[in-house]
């Protein structure tokens, strides 16, 4: 899908703001509030679309930050507080600048930069460095920083740092 920054305004201003009053209504009322809500359509799933493509390219623009980040912490001691934060507020930045219906051109190089970032945050949930803890599916400090190291190179050829290349 192309990017239509006029129509992605026009999505914004046509939804509604939903804010759930969950913590002042009781249990049925919460229900019956679910199912006021108008179920998902065309609009919704285009605008979840836009809005990805405006938070992907707010991802991709800070790449060096978090190529620094990457580096770091295949560097040190498995600490990724730090790029789970730059994650999180990377994308907490993006809703509110949709809220506040500012919006970006998102290059068309950013492309699937956010599902790399994504990925390496998944995999921070499987990490278990006690290995009298660890279950099947989780993994060790040396699996971990292997998964690391394969998505940072494949970051790094896809999304090189020169921003010169990239305008």
């Amino acid at each position: 899908m192309e990017y239509d920054k006029k129509k992605h305004l026009k999505l914004l201003k046509s939804c509604p703001k939903l804010e759930s009053p969950r913590t002042s209504l009781s249990d049925e009322e919460f229900v019956k509030f679910l199912d006021s809500i108008p179920r998902p359509d065309e609009k919704f799933f285009k605008l979840r679309k836009y809005s990805a493509m405006l938070i992907c390219h707010l991802h991709w623009e800070n790449r060096e930050q978090y190529f620094e980040l990457i580096e770091k912490l295949l560097n040190s001691p498995m600490y990724f507080l730090e790029l789970r934060n730059k994650h999180q507020a990377i994308n907490k930045a993006g809703a509110s600048l949709q809220a506040n219906l500012i919006l970006l051109e998102p290059n068309e190089r950013s492309v699937g930069f956010d599902d790399l970032i994504d990925e390496l945050v998944s995999l921070f949930d499987l990490y278990c460095p006690d290995p009298s803890l660890r279950e099947s599916h989780e993994l060790s400090e040396e699996e971990l920083r292997d998964l690391v190291q394969k998505i940072f190179i494949e970051m790094k050829e896809r999304y090189p740092e020169n921003s010169k290349e990239n305008v």
